[in-house]
């Protein structure tokens, strides 16, 4: 690639991004930079990373050269051409260099290291965990800060749209979700194509997986289930795949791809927590919209799918808890490492009252606590149980960060 064409790429990309209207993310308090550690940030395709680094660039005293490695006009682009790419550092002398898709070239992660080594802050971003974690293993071990962005949260979805916290806007979270070009268009043929992306070029590609036709079964059916627990042995026979461990490391492609999470049952053992029923979530409420075969959707699960995602912002330990009785939805751990306990439910009935409380009230024996939470769509109460609190309350104040 000649120096002059890598140039102007740059300066149109830079042009490009600076017209966008963009909103601040909450995750730019959490972007750090350290001296010698490149600063990875992860996540599904659209949703924001490009922009969150972007803002950063934009906010820094200091010149920063960004790149984005995603793009048609970079398609020739190839490992030699970071010589290049140097020629151009060197005369703009930048403090500070962001690298979007950089993995997409193959020897990304030597130039990095190399321009870690020159003193350089470096910001690198990537769609899929599995397409860093080799690299990163063998020449950025010990050398890297990670920060994992998510679709909108509902604060973000608040100040995106101009709505305010109330039942009407959670109901409208539930259904449009946070990815910011969806929520700009309105058109859910960019939600289905970014599925087919993340099928094709994160996980068919990736993994040299020809017949993309159970790939897609199995998207449809994990986005579709969000908020219950898959079995994945019981699915070998609608995917056409003989071996259940053929489903599982789909599983682990469409995690890695951040598409889904796969959610542990609670266990003080870790080979329990293995061989129990996983629950499944998806990245995004409007992806699990969009993927439902169902006319109505299942709003109940859908709240459950939001809270789960505020959890995960939150939380690197999070589980399900159940017995042989009752569940639980969420006991997770603070930085502090102290555990709470939620329970979701739309509505707080009389018919299942007793059901969504025995879950939660086992959580609370089972972790020692005095207190759980239950999210409703809009109910606020309070009761005492077993000698316990248990504090209701509507998702438009439990969402909000």
């Amino acid at each position: 690639m000649l120096e002059s064409e890598l140039r102007e790429i740059i300066r149109k990309q830079h042009e490009e991004m600076s017209r966008k209207k963009t909103l601040p993310r909450d995750a730019l308090a959490s972007l750090r930079t350290v001296a010698q550690f490149a600063t990875i940030a992860t996540g599904i395709r659209r949703c924001g990373k490009s922009t969150l680094l972007h803002q950063w660039a934009e906010a820094q005293r200091r010149p920063t050269l960004s790149l984005l490695f995603d793009d048609l006009r970079m398609a020739s682009f190839s490992a030699g051409d970071f010589a290049t790419l140097d020629r151009i550092v060197e005369a703009e002398k930048p403090a500070n260099l962001v690298f979007d898709e950089i993995q997409l070239v193959d020897g990304w992660e030597r130039y990095v290291k190399q321009k870690l080594d020159e003193g350089f802050r470096v910001l690198v971003t990537g769609s899929n965990a599995t397409m860093l974690s080799a690299e990163l293993g063998t020449h950025l071990t010990g050398r890297h800060l990670d920060l994992e962005l998510q679709p909108f949260s509902y604060g973000e979805f608040l100040r995106f749209t101009g709505a305010k916290a109330s039942p009407k806007s959670v109901l409208a979270y539930l259904e449009r979700g946070g990815f910011p070009a969806y929520l700009e268009a309105g058109e859910p043929e960019i939600l289905r194509q970014l599925v087919r992306d993340i099928v094709n070029r994160d996980v068919a590609v990736r993994h040299g997986i020809k017949d993309v036709r159970p790939l897609e079964t199995l998207v449809a059916f994990l986005l579709a289930n969000a908020g219950n627990r898959v079995t994945p042995s019981r699915l070998t026979g609608a995917l056409g795949v003989n071996a259940p461990a053929t489903v599982l490391a789909w599983f682990d492609h469409f995690e890695k791809a951040y598409l889904v999470e796969r959610l542990e049952r609670f266990s003080d053992s870790a080979k329990a927590r293995s061989l129990a029923p996983k629950k499944v979530y998806a990245a995004d409420t409007a992806l699990a919209r969009i993927a439902s075969p169902s006319r109505t959707p299942d709003l109940g699960h859908a709240l459950e799918n939001a809270v789960w995602a505020r959890i995960r912002r939150r939380s690197a330990q999070r589980f399900y808890w159940a017995d042989d009785a009752s569940e639980c939805d969420f006991v997770f751990a603070d930085a502090s490492g102290a555990f709470s306990a939620v329970q979701v439910c739309y509505e707080l009935a009389p018919e299942n009252r007793e059901r969504e409380l025995a879950g939660l009230l086992g959580a609370l024996r089972q972790f020692g606590l005095r207190e759980g939470t239950i999210v409703t769509l809009r109910q606020s109460d309070f009761a005492r149980e077993d000698g316990r609190a248990i504090r209701v309350v509507p998702a438009h104040e439990w969402l909000v960060d």
